[in-house]
């Protein structure tokens, strides 16, 4: 998408299942094998089973970005993400983003976004991305 084709308050979502392969393929990517996320024993009594990565989730967020909104061509220049809840397998995880700022001069879009699952806040984030012309 072009810089010039964006507006305020533009939004885009998506809505993902999160599966137990998802988890495990990222521990297994990142190396992040940390027993809250690959032992369902070890996680029970502090989450009541496993949790998925607070990251993977950022990386739901990332494919927004790139596929939606702002959309191809985009470059990712800030994150700033604030987890405030887990999710789990077989949540449906929506995720929500949306314009905030935008400033022509440099051709960049500031963008907040939320993970939900339900009602349940999992994350705020915003960011900023740099787009085409």
């Amino acid at each position: 998408m072009k810089f010039a084709e964006l507006s305020l308050g533009q939004t885009a979502s998506q809505t993902v299942i999160l599966t137990p392969a998802m988890i495990a393929g990222f521990a297994e990517v990142t190396g992040d094998h940390n027993p809250l996320h690959t032992d369902p024993a070890y996680a029970e009594p502090r989450f009541g089973g496993i949790i998925a990565h607070g990251v993977l989730l950022v990386g739901f967020f990332s494919a927004v970005l790139a596929t939606q909104l702002p959309g191809p061509g985009s470059v990712a220049r800030s994150l700033n993400v604030r987890f405030k809840a887990p999710a789990r397998p077989g949540d449906e995880v929506r995720i929500e983003v949306k314009i905030v700022e935008l400033v022509p001069r440099i051709r960049k879009a500031m963008l907040e976004g939320r993970a939900y699952v339900g009602d349940r806040v999992l994350l705020h984030i915003s960011a900023e991305a740099l787009l085409e012309e």
